[in-house]
């Protein structure tokens, strides 16, 4: 398995989460893409150019990109106009990242306005993924829903749910095993559940900063994705705490050391 980290832990713009992440030793990086993701390198053919020098420079992969934006521009929203533009920009996104040989975007299971009941906030997520995953598929990308707070995905059941009911290899699952506990649930069941819906995963601790400090039974999770023969990106989703570059470096040190 590769190990790749978030741009956001490492506190750096993406030219220097690059720097950075090369200097520490990982494998790859994940850059989100949030409100503003119409300002960065993705969204220019400029940018585009600069991004490939950077990742050839640096050595780094891009492991995968995140869509942030969801929290902003929901699927799940009452506004149509809000759902057009999210549907457009995850296109996109799916279009670039076949440019970049890039096959996972996390797609955050974000809620649409207070009043969105759970029944038609989960309808309108099935309705765009079932439009979008054809997208992916074409372009060799797998959209993949998080286990994230305040949506329609908190569990590995519903995240099944909305996999499944999509039934299409352009949609998978990001899971987050730190996210995973925070909500009640076992990772290593959930994980088993799963099984090769998960296209790519979030490492993370809760109740901790560094690997090993926290309640998540890291090593137990990492067997069940080999059990499953789960052999892609670990993506580390860590906090940055007061010194990012230290504490990215410990996370990656220890594991490796799990990895073996």
């Amino acid at each position: 398995m590769k190990i790749g980290i978030r741009d956001g832990c490492l506190q750096q713009p993406w030219p220097g989460a690059f720097e950075v992440a090369a200097r520490i030793g990982f494998d790859g990086l994940e850059l989100d893409l949030g409100a503003d993701y119409e300002e960065t390198m993705l969204w220019h053919a400029d940018g585009r150019r600069e991004l490939h020098n950077l990742i050839s420079g640096s050595g780094v992969e891009l492991a995968s990109f995140c869509a942030g934006v969801c929290w902003t521009y929901s699927p799940a929203s009452d506004d149509a106009a809000v759902r057009a533009r999210i549907r457009q920009m995850l296109a996109t996104t799916c279009a670039h990242s076949a440019d970049f040989g890039v096959k996972w975007i996390l797609v955050p299971v974000t809620p649409g306005e207070e009043g969105v009941t759970h029944e038609t906030g989960t309808q309108r997520w099935i309705e765009m993924m079932a439009n979008l995953a054809p997208v992916a598929a074409a372009h060799g990308v797998m959209l993949c829903l998080e286990n994230v707070g305040r949506g329609y995905g908190k569990s590995a059941a519903e995240l099944a749910h909305l996999v499944d009911t999509v039934q299409s290899p352009g949609l998978g699952v990001y899971y987050d095993v730190g996210n995973a506990l925070y909500f009640g649930n076992d990772p290593v069941a959930e994980i088993e559940f799963l099984g090769d819906r998960t296209g790519e995963v979030h490492i993370k601790e809760f109740g901790a900063d560094l690997l090993g400090d926290g309640a998540v039974a890291i090593p137990q999770c990492l067997a069940a994705l080999r059990a499953l023969g789960y052999d892609d990106w670990l993506i580390l989703e860590t906090n940055p705490t007061a010194d990012p570059e230290a504490a990215a470096r410990y996370n990656l040190k220890a594991l490796r050391g799990l990895l073996g």
